[in-house]
């Protein structure tokens, strides 16, 4: 049997974070923030819009399995079960409320992830959360209340939006942490296949019985392949970073999606960008950065190997 080596910090070390791992979470977040436009600008409904995400990338990920001559088995998909139904509701509500409310809205109320976060992060993976980490992670959270304060009451806001923009945040939240756990023993290809087939097998009943169309425009095909690229990509390089960075770090990282996605729902979308929240987001980036630097000081600046035998 195949399993993870997971480079667990020693009790009371700082937050662990390698300088490839935090690149790892940053370019793919710095991606995210520029495909959520795409659910606005495609015709097609929030659900039926993650039934074709899911099912595309789950044959993207099962091709590349066949082509790295790995495979998926029981015992992973048993595994990463729970994780998958989690991802589908995940995309599920985030693309609901993108449909209902502003992108600056929605990923506001997302990077709120971090506080949920660093509730459980010691007692879940042994990790120490210094004063200093949850000092300028509130300064960050600040920052993205600056955001949301300015945005509010503008046409694109939605009380609707903003509860499933919550109920994205737990799922999503809860995903993460469960990702991480699991990751100490499935690679991430594997583990990202396994979530997303069954993440595609729980939506589609929802998806057929939401009643939203399921005629798609080749403009909205080319978005979703897309965007599908983009995401699987995405998505298996964060599932690759849990061996290098901590999840009170790596959650802390999440917190640029919001800021990069309000100026391209302003470039895009023309959403508008108050002052307040311009001062909010340089808010939330500055002590970002802090969090980031501290980290990667206590971390080695190489990759923890992949796998090792058991």
């Amino acid at each position: 049997m195949v399993t993870e080596t997971e480079a667990e910090p020693a009790a009371g070390s700082k937050p662990r974070a390698t300088r490839l791992g935090a690149l790892a979470i940053i370019g793919p977040i710095a991606a995210f923030s520029l495909m959520n436009v795409v659910i606005k600008i495609s015709h097609l409904g929030a659900l039926v819009f993650a039934f074709y995400r899911l099912w595309m990338g789950a044959v993207l990920m099962v091709v590349l399995l066949r082509v790295t001559g790995r495979r998926l088995s029981w015992s992973i998909l048993r595994r990463a079960a729970p994780s998958g139904v989690l991802f589908g509701a995940n995309l599920c509500f985030f693309f609901t409320a993108l449909k209902l409310t502003s992108v600056t809205d929605v990923l506001i109320l997302a990077a709120l992830q971090p506080a949920l976060t660093l509730m459980v992060a010691g007692p879940l993976f042994d990790e120490q959360v210094t004063v200093h980490h949850v000092a300028w992670t509130a300064v960050s959270l600040g920052g993205v209340v600056l955001v949301i304060l300015g945005s509010k009451g503008t046409p694109v806001w939605s009380l609707e939006g903003d509860l499933w923009a919550i109920a994205a945040l737990f799922a999503w939240t809860t995903y993460w942490l469960l990702s991480k756990r699991i990751r100490r023993e499935v690679r991430a290809l594997e583990y990202m296949t396994a979530v997303t087939v069954t993440g595609a097998v729980v939506v589609t009943p929802v998806a057929l019985l939401s009643g939203q169309s399921f005629a798609a425009r080749w403009q909205d095909l080319l978005w979703l392949v897309l965007f599908v690229a983009t995401a699987q990509a995405g998505h298996s390089l964060l599932a690759w970073s849990h061996a290098q960075v901590d999840v009170s770090i790596s959650s802390v990282l999440i917190l640029c999606e919001p800021v990069i996605s309000a100026v391209a729902a302003l470039i895009f979308l023309d959403e508008p960008l108050p002052a307040l929240s311009i001062v909010g987001g340089l808010m939330a980036v500055l002590a970002l950065g802090i969090v980031v630097h501290r980290a990667t000081r206590s971390a080695h600046d190489q990759a923890v190997p992949e796998v090792a035998p058991a």
